[in-house]
């Protein structure tokens, strides 16, 4: 079973989190495996076991991936805390939603300047920053699992592809 990317396979593994294993097969008739020969059982351990790994991550990139892959309140608010200290609450928590909705915001950049009472150019910079840094936290937190999670994983990104290749090398030459 492979999943092509690394952040398709952890949004995977959210969704069987909360899924319950069903198995259902008509009268007589052979129903095919999904993801090859595993049981909705060992999927859903497979799953548990990449949380596990999620729950290794530092608190920061955990909160991120919840925050993205979830889009719970709780999980946002504890994202909107990464961002800086001295934004307003409502506006962290404003951005880290918008950024865990594909970056699009709820409202109009120049609705949220009115209501913090700021310029257009400093919300779109702050908007930026916010964006920024949870993207940075969520690829970080990606790059670490990738690494972990590659023999699932069609399409690393280069770096983790190379170190792969030479992993296998050494351990296969070792042999």
């Amino acid at each position: 079973m492979q999943f092509s990317t690394v952040r398709s396979l952890v949004g995977w593994a959210f969704q069987m989190s909360e899924a319950i294993p069903v198995k259902v097969q008509k009268f007589a008739e052979a129903a095919p495996r999904e993801f090859g020969a595993l049981t909705p059982d060992e999927l859903k351990m497979l799953a548990v076991d990449i949380l596990a790994k999620v729950a290794r991550l530092p608190a920061r990139e955990q909160q991120v991936l919840a925050a993205y892959f979830t889009a719970d309140t709780r999980a946002v608010n504890e994202a909107a805390k990464l961002l800086p200290g001295g934004w307003p609450t409502a506006l962290r928590r404003e951005l880290a939603r918008g950024w865990a909705n594909d970056q699009v915001l709820a409202r109009d950049q120049r609705d949220i300047a009115e209501t913090f009472m700021l310029s257009e150019a400093t919300t779109t910079r702050r908007k930026q920053e916010a964006f920024g840094t949870l993207s940075r936290h969520f690829n970080q937190a990606l790059d670490v699992l990738e690494i972990q999670l590659l023999d699932l994983v069609r399409h690393a990104n280069r770096f983790n592809a190379k170190r792969h290749a030479a992993f296998h090398k050494s351990t296969c030459a070792a042999a």
